[in-house]
């Protein structure tokens, strides 16, 4: 009798209390999704999340023939990351295609912004408009939760990257 207590202990799970999840070092890899039209899924060296982040900004300034990002796109990349976390990255793309009458002037700064680092944390090599973003979005919400929240794990690992990248490149 005291041999079937045993296994049944040894086969029960843990307590929730004792599985205890380690954050990966820099040399391991972290396996982000990437949403392409073809859905493969890439590795990605948190080192080069880093990378990504420095080209997208770069492209955002060629796309927009700036040297340097001013007080409002700052602002920008730093209302995205906020917004990011505590909203989710469904509704920042939802915030980049409202067309009601919230047209003021920080929507007008805020949007251009949104769109070009969302569309290219997406899509990089072929950065999706505001529409493409929202219905590929839309879709892996609907049809591919887990694939949603790998992307928007993406969406807050690189939403630091650009902060830092943002204020690495901003006027004086």
């Amino acid at each position: 009798m005291s041999k079937s207590k045993h296994s049944n202990k040894a086969n029960s799970p843990k307590p929730a209390s004792s599985i205890t999840a380690k954050p990966p070092t820099p040399s391991e890899t972290v396996k982000v999704e990437t949403v392409k039209s073809n859905n493969n899924s890439s590795l990605v060296l948190p080192e080069q999340m880093s990378l990504t982040a420095h080209e997208h900004i770069q492209k955002y300034l060629r796309k927009y023939r700036k040297q340097k990002l001013d007080k409002n796109d700052l602002t920008a990349v730093l209302r995205l990351s906020q917004h990011l976390r505590v909203f989710g990255l469904l509704s920042a793309v939802g915030y980049v295609n409202q067309s009601n009458e919230q047209e003021g002037d920080v929507r007008k700064r805020t949007v251009p912004v949104w769109e070009s680092l969302l569309g290219q944390m997406v899509d990089q090599d072929n950065p999706l408009n505001k529409e493409e973003l929202m219905a590929q979005i839309v879709d892996i919400t609907r049809n591919k939760p887990q694939e949603y929240m790998l992307t928007w794990r993406k969406s807050l690992l690189l939403a630091n990257h650009w902060n830092f990248w943002a204020r690495a490149y901003q006027e004086d």
